[in-house]
């Protein structure tokens, strides 16, 4: 493992170098499932504005665990920020490092296995395609094609009625 030398010639490890930190249990995980979670300062560098985390919004829950799972620097941390029926719901749709999955799913297999998916909420019979006899299924019904040439009189009105 490689170490990376800090201007005052001491050794770091960076998260890059270092081990992922995977707790023993899911189980031991207590972090909030909803409302604002605020990132340490070594997690998330700058403001105190940008450590803060809205978990009731899809895209900033996902940049919070993901951020969690890559930087955190101790289990504990981990068992404080993280829920573990959240991080099983987006644990696929995660974006890690090969070796943060790695030894995530290697500790708990369960995150492996496909979520149950729920039962549709509309009948798949209802989807079908409503097209016309000949319809090919592209052009929109009401639409002019080169073949339908408006007279100068019908653009006046068609380009003053979208102006309006």
């Amino acid at each position: 493992m490689s170490y990376v030398a800090a201007r005052d010639g001491r050794q770091q490890r960076g998260p890059s170098h270092r081990a992922p930190s995977v707790p023993e249990s899911l189980d031991d995980l207590h972090g909030h499932s909803v409302g604002l979670l605020e990132l340490p300062k070594h997690m998330a560098t700058g403001r105190r504005t940008r450590r803060i985390l809205d978990l009731e919004d899809p895209a900033q829950q996902r940049q919070a665990y993901q951020t969690v799972l890559c930087q955190a620097a101790d289990c504990c941390e981990i068992n404080d920020l993280l829920n573990p029926s959240v991080l099983r719901r987006l644990w696929r749709h995660l974006h890690l490092p090969a070796k943060v999955r790695d030894e995530w799913e290697q500790r708990h297999p369960a995150l492996t296995r496909p979520a149950d998916e729920p039962a549709p909420l509309v009948d798949t019979g209802e989807l079908k395609p409503r097209l016309g006899p000949g319809a090919d299924g592209f052009r929109r019904t009401g639409r002019r094609t080169r073949g339908d040439q408006l007279t100068p009189a019908q653009m006046l009105v068609a380009r003053t009625a979208s102006a309006r």
